[in-house]
């Protein structure tokens, strides 16, 4: 899943100081991520998705691969919603944030 084109925190001055500071798993950081326009249609899309894939494959297992350019900020926010959404309806779920103790690209 390609989140790319949702707002990239560090990139807007008027929050950037203190997006530097903060990963996805911030509450302001996941509200503002979501609040991308553009952002519910992804994720009910990849839920969708996800949903399909598990149908298929009897509740094995399905891995949900979330990327953005850093790895801390829109992807983080954007698979821990993923996450809570597919807890929500019964499934266990585990994620992992590979990149989210990197340091911020420029």
């Amino acid at each position: 899943m390609d989140v790319r084109q949702l707002r990239n925190p560090p990139d807007d001055p008027a929050v950037r100081a203190w997006m530097l500071h903060s990963t996805g798993l911030d509450p302001q950081v996941r509200d503002y991520v979501l609040a991308t326009a553009g952002a519910e249609r992804l994720i009910e899309r990849s839920i969708n998705r996800a949903l399909a894939l598990l149908a298929v494959t009897d509740h094995l297992r399905a891995d949900i691969h979330v990327l953005c350019v850093g790895g801390r900020h829109r992807s983080v926010a954007v698979a821990e919603e993923l996450a809570a959404r597919l807890r929500a309806v019964g499934y266990g779920v585990e994620t992992e944030h590979r990149h989210i103790d990197r340091s911020i690209l420029r």
